[in-house]
C-alpha cells in the first residue's frame, strides 16, 4: 500500500489541512484484505468542520484538542481512498503525530495482509466413472443395441 500525505495551510486564520491518499497494489486487491481501522494520535479540532479559527479561542492557545481522528485503509473493492482532515492551529506548524499514525496504520494493515496471504490458494478436483459391475450388467444390452443400429433394425 502506498501512503502519501501533505499538510498545507493558507495565510490568515485558516486551519491547516492534512490531505492524504492511500492506494493498494494489485496483489493486495487480489487478496481481498478487509479494511483496517485504527485510532490515530492526530488531533481533531473542536469545530473540525470549520475551515477557519479566530484568534483568542482555545485552539489558538496552548491547549491541544481532546479528540483524535480514526484512519482506515481503502476497501479492496476500490483500492484507493483520498481524504482531507482539518488540523488544529499550532505555533511552529509541527505535526509529528501524522507520520506516527500512518506508521501505526501500516503496521496494522501489514498484519492483516500477512493473515490473508497465509490463507493459501488451492484447487480440488475429482473424477468418477461408472463402476465395472454396472458396466458388466449393462454390456449385453448396450452391445445388442449397437449391433442392431449398425444393421439398421433400431434407430
Amino acid at each position: 500500500m502506498k501512503m502519501e500525505w501533505t499538510i498545507g495551510k493558507k495565510a490568515g486564520h485558516l486551519r491547516p489541512k492534512l490531505h492524504y491518499t492511500l492506494t493498494l497494489e494489485d496483489f493486495e486487491i487480489d487478496l481481498a484484505v478487509p479494511m483496517v481501522r485504527i485510532t490515530s494520535t492526530i488531533p481533531k479540532p473542536p469545530d473540525a468542520g470549520q475551515h477557519y479559527v479566530w484568534p483568542g479561542t482555545k485552539e489558538c492557545g496552548k491547549e491541544e484538542p481532546e479528540e483524535v481522528y480514526d484512519l482506515c485503509t481503502p476497501s479492496h473493492k476500490t483500492g484507493h481512498c483520498r481524504e482531507m482532515l482539518m488540523l488544529p492551529m499550532r505555533p511552529g506548524n509541527n505535526y509529528p503525530e501524522v507520520e506516527v499514525s500512518f506508521r501505526q496504520l501500516r503496521r496494522a494493515y501489514e498484519e492483516a495482509l500477512l493473515a490473508a496471504y497465509a490463507n493459501s490458494a488451492f484447487e480440488i478436483g475429482g473424477r468418477l466413472e461408472m463402476t465395472p459391475e454396472t458396466k458388466r450388467r449393462m454390456a449385453p444390452a448396450v452391445a445388442a443395441r449397437r449391433f442392431l443400429a449398425v444393421v439398421g433394425q433400431v434407430s
